[in-house]
């Protein structure tokens, strides 16, 4: 695996935005709908574990194994509790990779780069109808219970409480619950929490502490269990993040500005 540079351009609720430089991943899987769209022109690679892909960007289904190389890149994370997250699913119904043309990769950078210059909200119903795909029919509906158990849980410090406590909050047996979470997400309850706790840290990347502490800190039974994680989830090992993940707001001019140049940099003709 290779990182040169990971750029967190916008956080907003229950999704983010990366630019990624020369990355390199391993194998890995995560429960967000993820869209890597390139810059300038420039094919990306992407292997799930029995295809080869090459094109201009690609809308990965969730919880798919796959491994990514690009030079220049936006990368959108799609959370499995966002409002939305269904409408962008329905392009991976039938194939797990959505791919990208060309025009529709020029098109989604821009309107990603034009949301973070404007301080923007994603507009996931928008990206769809940039797709050419209007919701004429999508009926889907995400159960309320599990809308309140998610919402429950984002407001923990540290990400750690029982199925049976949640379950008891939202007035259901906890076999039911589980049932009704992993139809709703695709992803059962252990995993997703270990999903949010692996997300709290990569978000305190930037503080001072070792990666140890950070890993204690957010509930991880020790550096070993995160770092499996932080690999099985992003391709990637934690110390290679941490070195490489700079955070859009504290970019010196003078040492990163190249990247940031690419954002805004016109398409090769």
């Amino acid at each position: 695996m290779h990182i040169d540079s990971v750029i967190k351009l916008d956080e907003q609720e229950s999704a983010t935005l990366y630019f990624l430089h020369n990355v390199n991943t391993e194998f890995h899987r995560h429960p967000c709908l993820q869209l890597t769209i390139s810059l300038h022109d420039i094919f990306l690679s992407l292997e799930t574990e029995d295809k080869k892909y090459r094109e201009f960007g690609f809308i990965i289904r969730s919880n798919l194994s796959h491994k990514l190389n690009t030079t220049c890149a936006i990368n959108f994370l799609l959370e499995p509790d966002a409002p939305y997250f269904h409408l962008l699913s329905h392009f991976t119904e039938n194939d797990p990779i959505y791919r990208l043309s060309r025009e529709e990769a020029s098109i989604l950078a821009q309107y990603f780069i034009h949301t973070i210059e404007n301080k923007q909200v994603f507009d996931i119903e928008h990206i769809v109808n940039l797709l050419y795909r209007p919701n004429t029919s999508c009926l889907c509906r995400q159960d309320s219970r599990i809308v309140k158990a998610t919402s429950i849980i984002s407001l923990l410090p540290v990400k750690q409480i029982s199925s049976k406590e949640i379950a008891d909050k939202i007035y259901l047996s906890e076999s039911r619950f589980l049932h009704l979470f992993r139809e709703n997400l695709g992803i059962n309850f252990r995993g997703y929490l270990l999903w949010k706790r692996l997300r709290d840290v990569i978000n305190t990347l930037d503080a001072s502490a070792t990666l140890t502490t950070l890993a204690n800190d957010m509930g991880f039974a020790d550096s070993a269990h995160f770092s499996r994680t932080c690999v099985a989830s992003f391709g990637l090992r934690p110390s290679e993040l941490k070195r490489a993940l700079i955070y859009n707001q504290k970019l010196p001019n003078n040492k990163y500005g190249k990247h940031i140049y690419c954002l805004h940099k016109p398409a090769e003709k």
